[in-house]
């Protein structure tokens, strides 16, 4: 079998060529940059390293005419944002000094074996190299290979134990998997990862959650500890409920809803074609980071509090109040995690609303009255909801069944039979998944309409009932909003007339 050779690329040997030239030192080509060479992978930024990082930078920054950032003066890490340019991929160059005095104590003190190794640049770089060409004391060319992340030196993790978390989001990026020793001292470490700095937690936790196929990633987490020593709020729900839901109790069923939520997210086009478009722009409007991780956060606390609010009423396990007091522990979670404001008030808003879906489904027919209510109330969280209640009720039903019925569960329900369904639970799923997808369409078909003409104000309520300004006015103001919208009034007159009667 011939030697594997890594391609650097056209663009990155044109910018470690300026580099090289630039430079008055040695300089090396590290982590990730080669990590993602090797597999083949675009690159996003170059990762450099050298003895004296603050001269390369500075150096550098002269030579791209970029935007110098200091990352971390007391380690020199710094960033260069090179100047946009067309059909160029390379957004950055990040230049860190030695740790240590050489490059290989540099390298021996890395996170992984796969970001471990280094090419020395040189005047000219050729097309592609073979693998002797790297500095790779550790192994990580051969562990990319065989598709694995390896902490071989295992003290790494405890010099940043962030790196417990970022091991399952190179992995669930790069399509690895983890070493099993390596699972194991992650999970004798769990504890540690409350010593990070919560802001890097989060953005580390956010590009996990970020990545289609996370949640088979979750459920590793959970199984060496890391999950919920993460969140410790979910561990009591592994012993609730595990007469309903088995083994596992809620956790199992929490986990089983970020699944079928990621099988949403990654076949969202396949699953609602019709809508899919409308809701990707959404989502891309909330700006952040993907919207993907914030609905599967979302989702992993949905159900927090059903084991402070379990009781059992007639031989029946009921949860009252889980969603309202599961929005508050949300808030508290989100707040320690240091997300911003509008994250936290829009899981908080799902995890609180998170039944109304299911109530729907079970009063009938979806009436205008109450479509309208529900837009009204969660305003733009509406979507990131649905997404959420789909997998919440879509957990009830083996994903292999799932598939097979895709096209009846996203189906209007007025041209559906469900009586051949059996048995009965999987009736009341498809009805579910049902009314969700009414709620999708209808929130499409409102995100497309136009803003409904304002039919009344409120000088024009008070100059038609001779009152003085004060709360009703609002309160008839919303009757009229919520008649116009149910088709009862059209026009000023029937909305003056509407507003008489109420009186």
């Amino acid at each position: 079998m011939a030697a594997r050779r890594v391609r650097l690329g056209v663009e990155a040997r044109a910018l470690l060529a300026k580099v090289f030239a630039a430079a008055k030192q040695p300089v090396w080509l590290v982590g990730g940059s080669i990590r993602d060479a090797a597999l083949g992978r675009p690159f996003g930024d170059l990762d450099l390293a050298c003895a004296d990082a603050r001269a390369l930078a500075a150096q550098l920054a002269r030579a791209f005419k970029g935007t110098l950032v200091t990352l971390d003066e007391e380690n020199a890490v710094y960033r260069l944002v090179l100047m946009p340019a067309r059909g160029k991929t390379i957004k950055q160059i990040d230049i860190a000094g030695l740790q240590g005095k050489t490059i290989v104590s540099d390298l021996a003190r890395r996170d992984f074996t796969v970001n471990a190794a280094a090419l020395e640049l040189t005047k000219d770089l050729p097309p592609s190299l073979p693998e002797a060409a790297f500095l790779d004391p550790r192994g990580g060319l051969k562990d990319l290979a065989a598709g694995i992340v390896r902490a071989d030196i295992e003290e790494n993790l405890d010099d940043d134990p962030l790196r417990l978390l970022r091991a399952f989001r190179i992995a669930a990026q790069l399509g690895l998997e983890i070493e099993a020793k390596t699972l194991k001292a992650i999970g004798r470490r769990k504890k540690l990862i409350a010593v990070p700095a919560a802001e890097r937690v989060a953005a580390e936790l956010l590009m996990l959650l970020a990545v289609p196929g996370v949640s088979s990633w979750l459920v590793r987490m959970d199984e060496c500890g890391l999950l919920t020593a993460l969140f410790p709020e979910l561990e009591p729900s592994r012993r609730c409920a595990e007469d309903y839901y088995g083994p596992g109790g809620v956790l199992k069923h929490t986990l089983e809803v970020c699944a079928r939520v990621d099988f949403l997210l990654t076949n969202l086009r396949a699953i609602y074609p019709g809508i899919a478009s409308d809701l990707e722009g959404h989502f891309a409007a909330r700006g952040g980071p993907p919207f993907r991780a914030l609905l599967l956060l979302s989702a992993l606390l949905h159900d927090v509090s059903k084991p402070e609010t379990a009781k059992k009423i007639d031989g029946r396990l009921r949860f009252f109040e889980h969603d309202t007091r599961g929005a508050s522990a949300t808030g508290k979670i989100l707040r320690r995690l240091r997300l911003s404001r509008e994250q936290i008030d829009t899981a908080s808003a799902i995890v609180r609303h998170h039944l109304r879906p299911g109530h729907l489904a079970s009063g009938g027919p979806l009436t205008e009255r109450a479509a309208y209510r529900f837009f009204r109330d969660l305003g733009p969280d509406a979507p990131g909801l649905l997404i959420v209640c789909w997998g919440d009720h879509a957990s009830y039903m083996p994903v292999s069944r799932l598939k097979r019925l895709i096209k009846v569960a996203t189906a209007d329900s007025k041209r559906s039979d469900l009586s051949r369904f059996k048995p009965e639970d999987a009736r009341k799923t498809i009805h579910h998944l049902q009314l969700v997808s009414a709620l999708l369409r209808r929130w499409r078909d409102l995100s497309r309409a136009p803003a409904p003409e304002r039919l009344l104000d409120g000088r024009d309520i008070m100059k038609a009932l001779k009152i003085p300004p004060g709360p009703r006015i609002g309160e008839l103001l919303e009757r009229v909003r919520e008649a116009q919208a149910e088709g009862e009034v059209k026009n000023r007159d029937e909305a003056l007339a509407l507003i008489t009667r109420l009186k």
